[in-house]
């Protein structure tokens, strides 16, 4: 029963019509009795709980986007020569944001599961307090820390295959980065369904030609990393190179390798 209620917010979302279909909607698509449902569930907010619940747990991970994390150190494979100078470096950097960024936000802004996990973060607070409600609460934080660690481990190993480094101010802590990065996207992929001719639209960076135009989302990418990072001056190319060459793990467990790589 959870796996079709999930299915449909999937599809359509999470809107209050769902919320408000009765639970027979889904023990007769389920074909289970209403003694075996209303045993499990006595009531329709026990299996709406449970269904937030599984929501808030599912959608994170979805929506974390490996193969454009694998696609990211396919691409600096192809441009080793570059990582050899300061300029090439930053290039790479900039590149490659610009298309992650890009790539982040239409996932966003044309998901529903997004859209009901982003929903959920905000309505479950209005809900009065209960057990379930601290559950819900208890499965969003958990599968928010869950994203968080894996953009976390992923965001070390680029910027320190690529010569970036946090500033000093930061402690050598990715987290509140990653928050930043996200919050820029998701920001936007709210935006996007109101003004989109804003959020869509794309600009000249200076001493650029006008042909390779910059996206909203790039640009304010662009702009938090910029505030959180600066070049490494000890940088070593060569072993960067020589770990790109041998393969790298994406997301490596920050238990096994808390320093990255």
């Amino acid at each position: 029963m959870l796996s079709i209620a999930t299915r449909r917010v999937g599809a359509s979302g999470l809107d209050v019509g769902f919320e408000q279909s009765t639970l027979d909607d889904i023990v007769r698509e389920a074909q289970v009795s209403s003694r075996v449902a209303t045993r499990i569930w006595p009531s329709h907010d026990d299996f709406v709980y449970d269904l937030f619940t599984e929501i808030a747990q599912q959608t994170r991970r979805d929506l974390t986007d490996t193969e454009t994390l694998v696609a990211t150190w396919g691409f600096l494979s192809s441009r080793l020569n570059d990582l050899r100078t300061p300029e090439g470096r930053r290039s790479i950097m900039l590149d490659v944001v610009r298309t992650a960024a890009e790539q982040n936000l239409e996932e966003v802004a044309t998901s529903a599961a997004w859209r009901s996990y982003a929903s959920l973060s905000l309505t479950i607070l209005s809900r009065p307090e209960s057990p379930g409600r601290a559950a819900v609460l208890e499965a969003l934080r958990n599968s928010e820390l869950a994203f968080i660690d894996t953009m976390e481990m992923f965001y070390r190993n680029i910027m320190a295959t690529v010569g970036y480094r946090l500033k000093e101010e930061f402690h050598n802590d990715y987290h509140p980065f990653v928050v930043a990065t996200a919050a820029v996207v998701e920001g936007l992929g709210i935006s996007r369904t109101t003004v989109p001719e804003i959020v869509d639209s794309h600009f000249s960076r200076a001493g650029e030609s006008e042909g390779n135009s910059w996206s909203l989302v790039s640009l304010a990418f662009v702009g938090v990393i910029e505030a959180f990072v600066e070049f490494d001056p000890d940088y070593e190319p060569e072993e960067a190179i020589s770990r790109l060459s041998g393969g790298v793990d994406v997301t490596p467990s920050p238990a096994e390798n808390p320093q990255g790589y």
